[in-house]
């Protein structure tokens, strides 16, 4: 039968004696909530919190440091578990971690537990929140030697004090007589090294014992052999440090995939942002242009009629101001001619050109061109022109060239002058 959890339970899944077990919290405690089928791997469980690997998915190396500086323990243990060559080596997550046993006479008694690479990845669907090696997940009796069965195999841990001091995986599915002398084998190196404590009792939390198996057991270590069933399981507080490569390297994708998810939202909020910002401009500026257009509607409606009266105005200029009439303009040229018949000066001819545009707005000229006699004659010609109130309002400049043909070439330019000047 398939799980059918989901994310939102406080569940564990972990090895049972034959198929996966998956675990969950009620408020009376764990109860055993489903089995897997035979042959069903982690992967056929959607999702647990906590996940339990067999005791023969990972090593225990048992450590004695000469210190109990939690700051030199890591580098301790990096050396011993690398000398035995079990130290993983790995791009990303952590398979190796440890827990402290004892403390005593200035030293520590560490039990290292590293994942085997090939196996650290048989996770359920959805990656759980804590990983632990199967012994930690249960209560353990004190200075004992604990026997159960997982996934067809027998496992054995024991105990110094309440902690896990050493724990292995056998090649047996029942508990027989030889048993007893392959785990007093395994045992042989810790008691040498004066790590392992004195048992005091032997657990066994399985119903696959051979008859006579129990009797060898309580022989060889020389402590009495329980039978009781297996506890359930509990998640150790603190968690352990495990992360396996696949659960880091998927942390590594999300990161990534939310840092693109993040960088596209940027990027469509300003691509909305900046064609709103445009269109609000291009409102406020539409609605600057129909303010401006209705003040100069009201403009037009209010004062229109100044500018038509101006151009009135200019079109008549020349017939009501009668100075301005050009051949009242040539009169007051050549009048100087006829009324002082001594200036000996002759006009050749004369140029008006009235209202033409310049840099300095509309002007308008008056180019007097013609000879005298001598320099003199052409000057006092000039002079009389300059002085005719009838033509104050242009600014003369005259130039006169040098005797030509027994003459003296003249030229009287007038331009209308500024109006500050002219007042």
């Amino acid at each position: 039968m398939k799980p059918t959890n989901t994310g939102n339970e406080n569940s564990i899944l972990l090895p049972g004696e034959d198929v996966w077990e998956l675990w969950r919290q009620t408020a009376a405690g764990w109860v055993l909530a489903e089995r897997l089928g035979g042959t069903a791997t982690p992967a056929e469980c959607r999702y647990s919190r906590v996940f339990g690997y067999p005791v023969a998915a990972a090593f225990a190396v048992p450590i004695r440091a000469a210190t109990t500086d939690e700051e030199m323990l890591p580098d301790i243990i990096d050396v011993q578990v690398e000398k035995q060559g079990l130290k993983p080596e790995t791009a990303a997550g952590c398979l190796m971690d440890y827990r402290t046993v004892e403390q005593v006479d200035g030293q520590t008694l560490l039990l290292a537990s590293v994942l085997h690479p090939g196996r650290a990845d048989m996770l359920p669907k959805s990656a759980p929140q804590q990983f632990e090696v199967s012994p930690y997940l249960y209560y353990l009796p004190d200075n004992a030697l604990v026997i159960w069965k997982e996934l067809g195999r027998l496992v054995f841990c024991v105990t110094r004090g309440d902690q896990p001091l050493y724990f292995h995986a056998l090649n047996t599915p029942e508990l027989g007589p030889e048993t007893a002398q392959e785990i007093e084998q395994m045992l042989m190196p810790l008691y040498m090294q004066g790590m392992a404590p004195e048992l005091e009792t032997i657990r066994l939390w399985t119903e696959a014992v051979q008859p006579g198996a129990a009797e060898v057991l309580q022989q060889v270590f020389g402590v009495r052999v329980m039978s009781e069933a297996r506890p359930a399981p509990a998640p150790p507080v603190p968690p352990s440090g495990f992360e396996p490569v696949s659960v880091a390297l998927g942390k590594q994708r999300a990161t990534k995939l939310r840092r693109i998810r993040n960088i596209a939202a940027a990027c469509a909020a300003a691509y909305l942002i900046i064609p709103g910002f445009f269109a609000v401009k291009w409102f406020m500026t539409q609605r600057n242009i129909s303010q401006l257009q209705k003040t100069a509607n009201n403009l037009e409606a209010q004062y229109g009629w100044v500018e038509t009266t101006v151009k009135q105005e200019q079109a008549m200029d020349s017939a009501v101001n009668f100075d301005k009439y050009p051949i009242e303009m040539l009169k007051q040229v050549l009048d100087p001619l006829y009324q002082q018949q001594s200036m000996n000066v002759r006009v050749t001819s004369i140029e008006i050109e009235r209202d033409h545009k310049t840099g300095e707005g509309e002007v308008a000229d008056i180019t007097i061109k013609g000879e005298g006699q001598t320099s003199q004659n052409s000057i006092r010609y000039t002079n009389v022109i300059k002085a005719n109130p009838a033509l104050k309002e242009y600014e003369w400049v005259p130039k006169v060239e040098a005797p030509k043909n027994g003459a003296v070439p003249f030229q009287i330019k007038g331009t209308t002058k500024k109006k500050d000047d002219a007042a």
